[in-house]
């Protein structure tokens, strides 16, 4: 292998914005920049290097990473059978890839803007819904496109998330 790289962020293994690159010592001289004060540091490479705390947490968080990527498959399918059951909603739609491949998925949400559009709360309902089922992540006012993961829930929690958005839909669907 010549090179290895790893976004730290993308697999919420770090607090910010942050990845890895690794390669043989035989390609370092020409893609990497060395300061011309202090021979062996890198410079520009990629923008600027890391510091504090999104390297510290990406280090601390590499442990759950490798016990997390054993499990893969089985989040994957979660997170395909999450999708199969908000699809079941008129109106809401996966967004990219079709079957995933991962656990972060992007649902476009039309049913729920139109809600929005007839509700005294407006965009605010679909926070406030969600809240009341003791949900949260999604932002107060948004309700055309949402991102969010099953990683870590049980098919019993998937299964209350998809099936509480089905009942807010539901519940208003006179303002349908």
């Amino acid at each position: 292998m010549d090179f290895v790289v790893g976004s730290g962020h993308k697999s919420m293994a770090a607090s910010g914005p942050i990845g890895v690159l690794g390669m043989k010592e035989e390609y370092s001289d020409a893609l990497l920049q060395h300061s011309e004060r202090h021979g062996v540091k890198e410079i520009e490479m990629l923008g600027c290097t890391s510091r504090g705390a999104p390297i510290a947490t990406l280090m601390a968080s590499l442990p759950h990473v490798a016990e997390r990527v054993k499990h893969w498959d089985e989040e994957v399918e979660k997170t395909r059978n999450f999708v199969r059951q908000m699809e079941e909603i008129e109106g809401i739609t996966q967004i990219g890839i079709k079957p995933k491949e991962h656990d972060l998925t992007r649902f476009e949400t039309l049913v729920f803007d139109k809600i929005a559009e007839n509700h005294p709360r407006r965009g605010f309902f679909l926070y406030e819904e969600l809240k009341k089922r003791n949900i949260v992540g999604i932002k107060r006012g948004q309700t055309k496109w949402f991102k969010c993961s099953a990683y870590g829930f049980s098919e019993e929690q998937v299964t209350y998330i998809a099936n509480s958005f089905k009942e807010i839909v539901e519940k208003y669907k006179d303002l349908i």
